[in-house]
């Protein structure tokens, strides 16, 4: 990695945590929660919960239903035992948890924020108050101001002619826009990732969705907004055009994040179509048939056109209590 590239937060933690399971420091059927992990890194959660995510991709660790956190190893009926104080088993160097922290707001912070505002998009107009984002977080209007303006990067949030920051709607016909452009680049995006799409990459993520079956999963918007990114971002943004990547990222967040905004209700028979066409993508890469991958994937997004501005028109007004203390109908 060249010295000027700074190596990401849930590098550094997926890293030392996969050490410590090779040499068995974190035993089989060891639990690791993301609160315990972030206290001994003294990180927020979405660095830790990029780590464990990418430990379970490598099956290092698996999860069980209804339970915080992974279990370390494969064996799903191995006895589950915890360990605390983590940190005590993970035994950091001082100065590597000092420079940590230092760069924990940016990394850990914007990630969830433009995640919380992106799912909201579907359910109106909010405001974005910037004092109770940095009272939220702990974090100065100053820092509060760059989160905002990166958000306004991506196209989430714009700031108005009063000075306050809002964010949506997201209407029908933002939406088929967002759509046509991801039908029209998504698919190049594929065949020029393909490349740099090894079997250990692929088999975890294939696994995934064919593992995704019943309602119990169906009805897990964690799991499918997971697989949701493993396909759009973690595969597709791949491809080697940086000017590509940034505006096709642009135009999934928004769309992306739908299926933290749909309750199970909503879902009907959608969302096993959607796992089945995931699922073809990924056996499609899997057998090396980029062309074949490339064609289900843009059905795939076709589909997701004609579908999901039908599900915004029926959507429940939003909870109250699921925004963030910094969004506010508008």
């Amino acid at each position: 990695m060249p010295p000027t590239v700074r190596r990401p937060l849930y590098d550094i933690v997926w890293s030392i945590l996969a050490e410590r399971i090779a040499s068995g420091a974190l035993p089989p059927g060891l639990v690791i929660r993301e609160k315990a992990v972030g206290q001994a890194f003294g990180l927020g959660r979405m660095p830790v919960a990029q780590a464990l995510t990418r430990l379970e991709a490598d099956g290092l660790v698996h999860r069980r239903p209804k339970m915080h956190g992974v279990v370390v190893g494969h064996d799903v009926q191995a006895a589950l035992h915890e360990a605390e104080p983590l940190a005590a088993r993970l035994d950091l160097p001082r100065e590597m948890k000092a420079k940590l922290q230092v760069r924990n707001w940016r990394q850990v912070i914007y990630p969830g924020v433009e995640r919380d505002v992106a799912s909201c998009l579907m359910f109106g107009r909010f405001q974005i108050r910037s004092q109770a984002l940095a009272e939220h977080f702990g974090v100065s209007r100053t820092v509060a101001n760059e989160l905002l303006l990166r958000l306004e990067r991506v196209g989430l949030v714009r700031q108005e002619a009063n000075a306050r920051w809002y964010a949506g709607p997201l209407t029908p016909e933002r939406m088929a826009e967002l759509y046509e452009m991801r039908i029209l680049l998504e698919p190049p995006a594929l065949r020029q990732s393909a490349s740099f799409l090894s079997e250990k990459l692929l088999r975890p993520r294939l696994k995934h969705v064919i593992d995704a079956v019943g309602p119990e999963a169906w009805d897990d918007t964690t799991l499918l907004y997971r697989l949701e990114v493993e396909l759009h971002q973690d595969i597709i943004l791949r491809c080697t055009n940086a000017e590509l990547r940034n505006t096709l990222y642009r135009c999934q967040l928004p769309l992306v994040t739908a299926h933290l905004s749909f309750d199970s209700y909503e879902h009907g028979m959608e969302v096993p179509e959607m796992i089945d066409e995931h699922r073809a993508v990924f056996q499609c890469l899997a057998a090396r048939d980029v062309a074949g991958a490339a064609v289900m994937l843009e059905r795939h997004l076709q589909r997701s056109r004609s579908n999901n501005p039908k599900r915004l028109s029926h959507l429940r007004p939003i909870d109250p209590a699921r925004l963030s203390p910094y969004l506010d109908p508008a």
